[in-house]
């Protein structure tokens, strides 16, 4: 039915598909073609067995045949639910699922339109969301499930089920990424995270900020964090060496060390902090030096933190009122101030602040300060 060449071509679209989902679209025009039908779908349901979306855009002759679908034909979908409650890779042909219901507004009214008559289906995964493939014909004096379709579609199996799975581990680790980037972000402190070759991998914004003032720490041309200092220098990657260094049964350490700098401000603390050795992968999965083995820590005496209101509710069970209250006298405004600004008496005011005292844990305006400073 196709040559080898055709073959692997197709083989490798899946796959490269399970990569960069936007060339499923191509893939699937692939398919179409390689099997001599009309259109091609590749489906999922969720966990209530309810069809979602279709995955890519379906291949066909009408492209409002993707958008009635998902609007309303999807929930009629007969096909559908008898490919989702069938065992993972058996092919189902249309002279078994779709002849039988022609009698269906689904068949009427979306099938028969769009020609899809006919067709080969397959169940690709289960578990809590299953994946399907379907690939269209129109109805012809001969069954659309030939030996050589029903064959090719058997060996292409495999490789689909397992681009998908590729599919889904990707977009676990890129979601987990995206997660642990975000989680870094709200750290007021400086964070990089380093690959075993020794450049960075990622940058929270202080790191950004310390980095590019260029005032004791840097980034060179090549990735790497360096210090300013030729000592200092020698001493972060010394820190950076032990943290990584894991061979003959020796456990990976790191330290701290001062970092002057030019400016005359306070020396950055710097700590090195190994990894441990099954840390997830970063990046393209598969490559040695794509996994994160230390992470630096860097601190600014200088700069002083900013208090937020939501961190202060989350920290002490306080209401929106209270914490509000505490910003204000972290800020150094006076009970009086505070009063006038939010238009209620000096007294509510104390009574939030004595709110304030009993969770923090504190006695007296001047304790409160400063452990909100601290």
């Amino acid at each position: 039915m196709i040559t080898v060449d055709e073959f692997s071509r197709l083989v490798a679209a899946i796959y490269a598909s399970a990569v960069d989902p936007e060339r499923w679209n191509s893939t699937l025009a692939d398919f179409v073609r390689a099997f001599d039908g009309v259109g091609c779908g590749l489906l999922t349901s969720g966990p209530t067995n309810r069809k979602s979306d279709v995955m890519v855009k379906q291949i066909g002759r009408d492209p409002s045949a993707l958008a009635t679908y998902n609007a309303y034909y999807g929930r009629l979908d007969y096909v559908a639910e008898a490919v989702e409650k069938s065992p993972i890779g058996h092919i189902h042909t249309g002279t078994e699922l779709i002849l039988p219901n022609t009698n269906t507004e689904f068949y009427a009214d979306w099938c028969r339109p769009n020609r899809f008559g006919d067709g080969l289906f397959v169940r690709l995964t289960g578990g809590k969301s299953s994946a399907w493939l379907g690939i269209a014909a129109p109805r012809g004096s001969e069954p659309f499930g030939t030996p050589d379709r029903l064959r090719l579609i058997r060996q292409l199996v495999p490789h689909l089920r397992q681009a998908i799975d590729t599919q889904g581990k990707l977009a676990d680790l890129k979601q987990g990424e995206c997660a642990l980037s975000a989680a870094i972000e709200q750290v007021e402190r400086g964070i990089v995270i380093v690959g075993l070759d020794g450049r960075f991998m990622h940058l929270n914004s202080g790191a950004e900020r310390i980095l590019a003032s260029g005032d004791g720490l840097h980034l060179s041309q090549h990735g790497s964090i360096g210090a300013s200092l030729a000592r200092t220098d020698r001493e972060l990657r010394h820190l950076m060496h032990l943290a990584m260094d894991s061979h003959d049964d020796r456990v990976p350490r790191g330290g701290t060390l001062s970092c002057p700098r030019p400016s005359g401000r306070c020396d950055y603390a710097v700590h090195v902090v190994p990894l441990a050795a099954d840390t997830v992968e970063v990046g393209t999965v598969g490559l040695s030096d794509a996994r994160a083995a230390v992470l630096i820590v860097i601190d600014d005496p200088d700069r002083e933190p900013e208090l937020n209101a939501t961190v202060l509710r989350r920290q002490y069970a306080l209401t929106g009122t209270e914490s509000e209250v505490a910003l204000r006298l972290a800020q150094g405004d006076r009970v009086e101030l505070i009063a006038e600004n939010f238009s209620v008496s000096i007294t509510t005011v104390r009574t939030h602040l004595q709110h304030i005292f009993e969770k923090t844990g504190t006695h007296r305006q001047a304790e409160l300060v400063r452990l909100l400073l601290s």
